[in-house]
């Protein structure tokens, strides 16, 4: 998802089989994201922190283990987050009717510049960025992910105000989905299973996966995700060698 991003602009600062960086803005960190974990797990080590931590200049840097499997706390890192790594195989939708007050709740999938600039809103309101200017809009989201194949961006209204967003990538084999986000008025009122139920129904025949907070999960597994891994992102120690 990252390196469909940043391809548009060149951005992707190493591309291997282990791991893929992508170069940082005013608006995304640097970000590192292991793609094997397993095969050499000493040499993708090594080769993530070569290509991180000689960006001392850079204020946001994170690596991105979806496995959780690699440990950098050695090399000048600490665990940032934790999160549950859940998947839903392909198969129909089961999603329990909703109550007449989530009737008029309605998730779609966002095609014009205006839509995306309201969806930008609310996740940047409910996943704010670290140490990113609030006034910095239009590049979270810019107006190019309309036209990067497999990207789709999710704007939900309840009652006719744009109250829920989230955006999914299909890289052609899965779906991810990321930044499932409820402005905090229009929680409890079904507006994330509206979301939720309107990327199922497009993507119902691929897996999909997802990384779940603790509000979100109960939802997930009701919608059939389970738990398959744990995601650690880790960020450089403030005081870290910038050696390893």
């Amino acid at each position: 998802m990252w390196s469909a991003l940043a391809g548009a602009d060149g951005g992707v600062l190493l591309r291997s089989e282990r791991v893929r960086v992508i170069a940082p803005s005013p608006y995304h960190a640097l970000r590192a994201i292991v793609l094997d974990a397993t095969s050499e797990p000493e040499l993708t080590v090594r080769e993530t922190v070569d290509a991180v931590l000689p960006h001392n200049k850079v204020g946001r840097r994170v690596i991105e283990d979806a496995g959780g499997r690699l440990d950098f706390a050695p090399h000048g890192f600490e665990e940032r987050f934790r999160f549950p790594v859940m998947a839903r195989d392909p198969g129909p939708v089961a999603v329990d009717p909703r109550p007449r007050s989530e009737a008029s709740t309605v998730a779609a999938a966002v095609t014009e510049p205006e839509g995306l600039a309201v969806a930008e809103r609310i996740m940047f309101a409910v996943f704010p960025p670290a140490r990113v200017d609030p006034m910095m809009r239009g590049r979270i989201q810019p107006p190019r992910v309309l036209g990067i194949e497999g990207w789709c961006v999710w704007l939900t209204h309840r009652s006719g105000v744009p109250a829920g967003a989230a955006f999914t990538y299909h890289d052609g084999q899965s779906v991810g989905v990321y930044q499932v986000a409820t402005l905090p008025e229009h929680r409890g009122n079904g507006v994330a299973r509206a979301t939720m139920a309107a990327v199922l129904d497009r993507y119902h025949d691929v897996p999909i996966t997802l990384t779940a907070t603790d509000y979100g999960r109960p939802l997930y597994e009701r919608l059939g995700f389970r738990i398959v891994d744990a995601a650690v992102w880790w960020i450089p120690r403030i005081h870290a060698d910038p050696n390893g």
